[in-house]
């Protein structure tokens, strides 16, 4: 079994490291974030925006969760600031989520062939594939919630393993702001599953009294931090926000002004039902065949593949067997059966709460590994009903051959989309700029660019104390009300300059480069060098001002 386990992992890692640097094609502003903040700590104890080993790292106007960002620090020492070292670390915890399935469905189950079966299904799954190869927060509590869930089973008889569990669930606080929320549930969940009714809760709390102190803890400094910056980004993204509000205002006017007394359009049109409305409506979409197993994500800013299923589209009949088997043989009744179940229900919840186009697979990756466990239950269940070798050599080919699709789709497809949603052009633009920045006194980059101070620190490798020392200034945005750094109208960063291009007005400046859109220049503007995406369409321009050209000539 070990060599069998071993194995799957090895896969597992082949397929969340190969070309890591590369897909997915593109580099986002946030890894980008993720990853300077990182080099900052590393060479200074301070963030860019010169906090001290921050516990709410501020990111371009939001505040995100940390453990993605210390976790990148030993990466970022040994290979250097460069994509590869900062989307390491989630390729390493992807594969540590797939052993961590293994011995947790073994301990739940009692069962090592479901175990390795589960453990497979997720090594090969598309969604976790995808959110393991990209520099994703969004990706850890797949790895951290098992992994406290399988020493919490472990300690209800060794008690030591208890404190682990306890470091595990303490850091899932500090991964991603949903897991926050689903936590309190979490812990409910595991309580009535596996300790309710065995033991009385006071006797329970005080046997394991070291590891709930620490939860505690880390509990309190999390609720602190709600009030220390990261509760910015939870409203932003809430349908709780102000949008969901003006809604409701405007469907009560609009009902009144066709007659309908304003008494009673507040029973029809008021915060209530609005919310109501759209949580039911955004938690069921992620139960949809549609999201799961057919169109997949609704946007590729996360690596993500739109139009093709998070799962494998045979998977479904799967689960539906899973689903059959529990009725049949009354396996409701069972504890481990009954937690699987139950986590993923709860899972969608902070993605339902949030506002976007739909189908954010990103914030839905709390329902892994849960629902690759309870696809490997139905399956294993129907190997044993269809005790035919034809069969399992029917079902072995059927994945091979989907993962082949998917791989096929994800390297020599995909970028093409991804790549215009995850900022691509910065490395092969860093490698020009590298060459002519000191021929130019001034480098106006283009606000087109979504915060583009970042990646220019970021692939110039830039010494922290220079952007400290600027980021002092992108604060205005804050006092301009604004949500974000680059919709400042003109702020800078050593010798580049972040503003909106005046192509007239800035190629009359004197020793200057102009890096833009295609859209910032006119069409008689001769660009020294153009970065291209995969499909050949221009994505960047670097122009020189009129003098400047005049001098290169």
């Amino acid at each position: 079994m070990r060599k069998y386990l071993f194995i799957i992992l090895a896969f597992a890692f082949l397929l969340r490291f190969v070309s890591l640097d590369s897909y997915p094609s593109g580099f986002s502003a946030d890894e980008a974030n993720q990853g300077y903040s990182a080099y900052s700590i590393l060479r200074t104890g301070r963030d860019e925006w010169g906090e001290l080993l921050p516990i709410t790292p501020r990111s371009y106007g939001d505040y995100r969760a940390p453990l993605y960002t210390y976790l990148t620090i030993p990466s970022i020492a040994i290979f250097g600031l460069n994509e590869f070292a900062v989307r390491l670390p989630n390729a390493v915890v992807g594969t540590a989520a797939v052993a961590t399935i293994f011995f947790l469905v073994k301990e739940l189950f009692k069962n090592s062939k479901l175990a390795l079966l589960s453990a497979i299904l997720l090594a090969v799954s598309p969604w976790h594939i995808m959110l393991s190869r990209g520099a994703f927060e969004t990706n850890l509590p797949t790895f951290l919630y098992p992994a406290g869930v399988l020493f919490f089973l472990m300690g209800l008889t060794k008690r030591n393993y208890m404190f682990i569990s306890a470091m595990f669930f303490s850091l899932s606080l500090f991964a991603y702001y949903s897991s926050r929320m689903l936590f309190p549930l979490l812990a409910i969940i595991i309580y009535f599953c596996f300790v309710f009714g065995r033991r009385k809760l006071f006797d329970f709390v005080k046997r394991q009294s070291v590891a709930f102190t620490i939860v505690l803890f880390f509990s309190l400094v999390a609720l602190y931090t709600m009030f220390a910056g990261s509760a910015t980004r939870m409203t932003d993204v809430s349908i709780l926000n102000a949008n969901t509000w003006r809604s409701v205002s405007e469907s009560r006017y609009d009902a009144v002004i066709l007659g309908l007394n304003d008494n009673i359009s507040r029973l029809f049109d008021n915060k209530i039902n609005k919310v109501s409305e759209l949580f039911v409506k955004n938690y069921l979409s992620y139960f949809s065949t549609t999201f799961l197993f057919i169109e997949g994500a609704g946007e590729s800013a996360y690596g993500l593949v739109p139009g093709i299923g998070l799962q494998y589209l045979f998977d479904v009949v799967f689960l539906i067997f899973a689903f059959f088997f529990i009725v049949r043989q009354k396996l409701y009744k069972d504890k481990a059966l009954l937690f699987v179940l139950l986590m993923i229900l709860i899972a969608p919840i902070p993605a339902a709460l949030s506002t976007g186009i739909g189908r954010a697979a990103n914030r839905a990756s709390l329902m892994m590994p849960w629902i690759q466990i309870l696809i490997g239950f139905g399956l294993f269940n129907l190997l044993k009903t269809i005790k035919e070798r034809y069969f399992y050599f029917a079902i072995a080919g059927y994945y091979i051959l989907a993962l082949a699709f998917f791989l096929n789709r994800y390297f020599y497809h995909n970028p093409i989309e991804n790549s215009r949603s995850m900022s691509y052009g910065w490395k092969e633009a860093s490698r020009y700029l590298e060459l002519v920045e000191p021929t130019f006194d001034q480098i106006i980059v283009s606000n087109e660019f979504s915060e583009p101070q970042m990646f220019v620190a970021f692939y110039r490798a830039m010494n922290p104390t220079i952007v400290q020392a600027a980021s002092v200034n992108w604060l205005a945005y804050e006092q301009e009300g604004l949500k974000f750094v680059d919709q400042l109208g003109t702020y800078g960063l050593g010798k580049y300059l972040f503003t909106g291009i005046n192509y007239k007005a800035n190629s009359k400046r004197p020793n200057t480069l102009l890096v833009g859109r295609p859209v910032d220049f006119p069409k008689t503007a001769v660009p020294m060098y153009v970065v291209n995406y995969p499909d050949g369409e221009p994505s960047m321009y670097f122009v020189a001002s009129e003098e400047a050209y005049a001098n290169i000539q």
